[in-house]
């Protein structure tokens, strides 16, 4: 949709305008109502820190401007030319450069040609575009000059030194951002950007691309480590006590700290008279109990490790994003949370022995011991969050005083915010251990009972999706942007990636929009 901001617009006598066009804006009376026009095409701060003659402005002047007006510049120049009509530089930065050594006339006059590749213009710098150079560098009217730079970078920054920027007749194009350039997702495509510095530009266009779709979250290939089985128990008659099966550990978390491992139970020893009972499985659970010794009924096996809870799903993207002299960042989904680590199964219980006939030897005549708990899986980590679509801006603003006279304000669309990653899968649990055996040719014993598995590891939480680029005209913090002297058209905004429940905020579609400081 285009949008329109008038100057004031004030209808003059026909006498005073015919005595107006005779004798040049210059010489209008001062309560001429239409004189802030004719200010702004012929003074203020741009181009020299002072008013710049009526004939070196090329839309006032009847005549094609002079080579003492300033620093000219044509795509077949050379940087190392004098920079006159003649002999024009080839690269917009170098007359720049040139325009501000000292004595120079701080103007720089351009071809109605492409140049790419972004400029920087400081303060009291005037750039005229829109000449024919095969005319003796006469103004062409319509036709402007083109500036653009490679996708992701701004072709015009305005900043720094005295004064005001001033920019006539230049077609600033920010590049669109290819949809399937990997490297390039959520990039913006703003066209220019002004810090801290007056601005003044007439017959302008300041058109930015569309932007590119934010990142997806980075899917994981593999779950979280899985619990191995837990030990066995030890053989009946092996000696005078059997120990039962040893702990197995899965180490999910910080090293050296064992309040985020899994561990499955011990199991219980075998001893000639009863078997002992297997101790419960870690992190301390509901499950994961320790099965009973025999004494008399037989053993039981240790039960199943509790599974691991699943993480909280992470907050999807909300807010505006932020301006810096770098341009504009948009605002990420959150990752999601971890899930939490398995409980380990219980161990088994261990058999009771004996020395009788056909038995153990009295020196060892322990039972078979119980097989330990296996240890649970680890949780899986949160899923990894969705970036910020990039925005189509045409100009942002920092702080910027902005004067503008028939400037058209263009942006293209928002990028779609990137979608949160699923959490990391949990790791399932290890097997129990088995218990112990009974050797062959031994009657009347039992063997020991198994350790129980350990849980399944909580699934992590869903990333959150990011933020939708914004289609704006101007994009500001601080001095507002005028109310008059430009036209806007916008694209439409970016839908905000999914996360677990619902979408990262969209973009917003708006002629001026401030962000916060």
């Amino acid at each position: 949709m285009r949008r329109v901001y008038w100057s004031s617009v004030v209808v003059v006598l026909a006498g005073l305008a015919t005595a107006g066009a005779g004798a040049g804006c210059g010489t209008l009376p001062a309560d001429c109502p239409y004189r802030a026009r004719c200010d702004f095409g012929e003074a203020g701060e741009g181009g020299g820190g002072g008013s710049t003659p009526e004939g070196c402005v090329p839309s006032k002047s009847r005549e094609a401007v002079n080579d003492g007006c300033g620093v000219f510049v044509a795509a077949s120049g050379d940087d190392a030319a004098a920079g006159t009509k003649a002999a024009p530089v080839k690269s917009l930065q170098q007359a720049v450069t040139r325009a501000q050594q000292e004595g120079a006339a701080r103007r720089v006059y351009t071809c109605a040609e492409t140049f790419e590749g972004a400029i920087e213009l400081p303060g009291g710098i005037a750039l005229f575009g829109g000449l024919d150079c095969s005319n003796g560098w006469r103004w062409l009217g319509e036709t402007k000059t083109i500036l653009t730079a490679p996708e992701g970078e701004i072709p015009l920054v305005m900043r720094g030194g005295d004064g005001a920027v001033r920019v006539e007749d230049v077609h600033v194009t920010a590049r669109p951002i290819g949809p399937d350039d990997a490297a390039a997702r959520g990039l913006s495509s703003i066209a220019a950007l002004a810090d801290g510095i007056a601005v003044e530009m007439a017959r302008c266009v300041l058109e930015a691309g569309n932007g590119a779709d934010g990142r997806d979250g980075e899917p994981y290939e593999e779950p979280a480590l899985a619990g191995e089985q837990g030990n066995p128990g030890m053989e009946a008659c092996s000696g005078e006590a059997t120990l039962g099966g040893l702990v197995k550990r899965n180490e999910c978390g910080t090293p050296d700290d064992l309040s985020d491992d899994s561990t499955g139970g011990t199991g219980g020893i075998g001893q000639m008279t009863e078997g002992g009972a297997g101790s419960p499985g870690k992190p301390v659970g509901t499950g994961g109990l320790g099965g009973m010794g025999e004494s008399p009924l037989e053993c039981t096996a240790g039960t199943a490790g509790d599974d691991g809870l699943p993480g909280e799903p992470g907050p999807n993207a909300t807010g505006l994003g932020t301006l810096s002299s770098s341009g504009y960042a948009g605002i990420s989904g959150t990752a999601g949370l971890p899930g939490t680590t398995a409980q380990g199964g219980g161990g088994g219980g261990g058999a009771k022995g004996g020395s009788g006939a056909n038995q153990c030897a009295p020196e060892s005549a322990g039972g078979a011991s119980g097989g330990s708990g296996g240890p649970g899986g680890c949780g899986g980590k949160g899923g990894n969050p969705g970036a910020p679509g990039g925005a189509s801006i045409a100009l942002v603003s920092l702080d910027a005083e902005l004067t503008f006279d028939d400037v058209s304000l263009k942006a293209g669309r928002g990028g779609r915010g990137g979608n949160g990653a699923p959490g990391q899968d949990g790791g399932n649990g290890g097997l129990g251990g088995p218990g112990g055996t009974v050797p062959a040719g031994i009657e009347g014993l039992n063997p020991g009972c198994s350790g129980g598995p350990g849980g399944k590891g909580g699934n992590g939480g869903n990333g959150g999706g990011g933020l939708g680029g914004h289609s704006l005209g101007i994009a500001y913090r601080g001095k507002p942007p005028p109310s008059s002297g430009f036209t806007v058209e916008t694209g439409e905004a970016g839908p905000g990636g999914t996360g677990a429940d619902d979408s990262g905020a969209a973009g917003v579609k708006a002629d001026t929009l401030e962000f916060a400081p």
